[in-house]
């Protein structure tokens, strides 16, 4: 009997792209998104995207009205100095992911689900499961898997601090792949993955070789890390039968994963319907059968 696992990457704003694709997904079967999959797995905005489908029971609609521009806005406001602390408070982002989640724990997942976070204390990627963290607020996990460095303050779960899981691992197939075997080990597993888009402009190497951590904040480090291949690389390796990666260059998107502007909001749903367009036939077949 074949798994079928869902793997949702970080990447912000960018988000609106996945659940964009998810929508016209959900439209083409006919039935939930969370009814289709087994576990869904996710890191960062991936992460919360992750929790909101199975927690909420959302349908991809509502997923999508979830990354609403009022709740973008609302989420990225108060601006900071850097230098004296993250980009952006944690109260308005707080406060969206409060309204949705409310007192629901991550154990009230109707669909197995992990969100990758990091560990500040352990220093090492902690996945937060809800078939084993059974006391855990949803809205403290989402807060958590999507607090980037250097954007929004660490979490605190318990005694641990917690930060943004694309720190170890934005698009986290591998943890997926790993924790549905660990799960299902003697069953078939196959992983549907969404990214949310990578820049390929280049870095001039002359002018970059001798940055210091100003100039590579304002370059843009946090996307660099993000926007790593190697995952995709080992897993389309590994399982190249079972694994099915949608992702694209930026092309009218913002690589900024802050920009809540109506025009890159647009062009992040634009970028999902393209997903869709390019590679919905081929995603019914790889999840329609074993």
């Amino acid at each position: 009997m074949t798994k079928y696992v869902l793997s949702l990457d970080g990447g912000g704003v960018r988000g609106l792209s996945s659940a964009t694709f998810l929508k016209n997904l959900e439209d083409e079967l006919g039935e939930p998104i969370n009814k289709k999959f087994d576990l869904i797995c996710g890191s960062s905005t991936g992460g919360i995207l992750a929790i909101a489908l199975s927690v909420l029971n959302l349908d991809s609609s509502s997923l999508a009205d979830l990354y609403s521009s009022e709740n973008l806005k609302r989420i990225f406001s108060k601006k900071t100095l850097r230098i004296f602390g993250a980009k952006y408070g944690a109260s308005k982002k707080n406060d969206v992911l409060i309204e949705y989640f409310g007192k629901l724990l991550l154990s009230d997942a109707a669909t197995a689900t992990v969100a990758v976070t990091y560990d500040l204390k352990n220093r090492s990627t902690k996945l937060f499961a809800s078939y084993e963290d059974v006391y855990v607020d949803a809205w403290k996990v989402a807060a958590a898997t999507s607090a980037a460095p250097t954007y929004f303050p660490a979490v605190q779960i318990s005694e641990n601090w917690y930060v943004d899981g694309s720190i170890s691992t934005n698009n986290p197939v591998l943890i997926a792949f790993s924790e549905a075997k660990k799960l299902w080990p003697y069953e078939n597993i196959k992983v549907l993955s969404i990214g949310t888009g990578y820049d390929s402009k280049s870095f001039n190497g002359i002018k970059t070789k001798n940055w210091g951590i100003f100039s590579w904040l304002k370059g843009g480090i946090m996307q660099v890390l993000m926007e790593s291949n190697s995952e995709h690389l080992i897993a389309n390796s590994l399982y190249p039968n079972n694994y099915m990666r949608i992702n694209s260059r930026l092309v009218y998107v913002n690589h900024e994963f802050d920009d809540t502007s109506g025009k890159n909001l647009l062009a992040c749903k634009d970028m999902g319907k393209v997903w869709w367009k390019n590679y919905g036939k081929k995603t019914i077949n790889f999840i329609s059968t074993d």
